[in-house]
């Protein structure tokens, strides 16, 4: 059976330096084993606003990474336990990783360094308000595949989640546009053939 490994990211909290951002509280897979080519599982991230604010809002953003082609990341889904809006689709974000770049680093990890890792972003449409709900949590899921010719084995998936301070034209962009990682977690899906 192969072995899967990333790096060891297990919930490192990230450095906070807005209060519109959500704090990763766990990330998890739904079904810890899925057959190669058949019906997939969920990557969750359960997040929560990192403190009261008069009208703080900001876009979150979400990445979820994997190191090996045959697993495949599918669409994500906001607040699918119906809080902040929920749930509506993510759009999916191309590049997002490589734009977030350096900005997001800390503890030891820095997203621009993960290298052999295929990444899909996504973002809110919107910025989300987190005033007077700080002890809301929301679930963001994300689909994980297996293709049909997987090998059996451990996949390691990377999730990252954090807030967009966009410079107003709705594009996320490296320049003016400001990221802030609020967390990082690294799980294992096992895949049967």
């Amino acid at each position: 059976m192969r072995k899967k490994t990333l790096f060891g990211l297990l919930a490192i909290p990230l450095a906070l330096l807005l209060s519109s951002c959500f704090l990763l509280q766990g990330f998890w897979i739904t079904a810890n084993s899925i057959a190669a080519g058949e019906k997939g599982t969920k990557a969750v991230f359960q997040i929560r606003p990192a403190k009261q604010g008069a009208d703080d809002r900001a876009h979150q953003f979400f990445l979820v990474g994997v190191e090996d082609i045959d697993l495949k990341v599918g669409k994500a889904t906001w607040g699918t336990n119906g809080v902040f809006g929920g749930p509506y689709p993510l759009p999916v974000s191309a590049g997002l990783d490589a734009t977030i770049g350096s900005q997001c680093q800390s503890n030891g990890f820095n997203l621009a360094d993960a290298t052999g890792i295929t990444w899909k972003g996504f973002v809110t449409p919107n910025r989300i308000n987190d005033r007077d709900r700080v002890n809301k949590d929301v679930l963001v899921q994300v689909g994980l595949k297996a293709a049909g010719t997987a090998s059996a084995g451990d996949y390691g998936v990377i999730g990252v989640t954090g807030a967009w301070l966009d410079d107003g034209d709705g594009v996320p962009e490296g320049g003016d546009d400001t990221f802030l990682c609020t967390g990082v977690s690294q799980v294992s899906v096992n895949v049967t053939t």
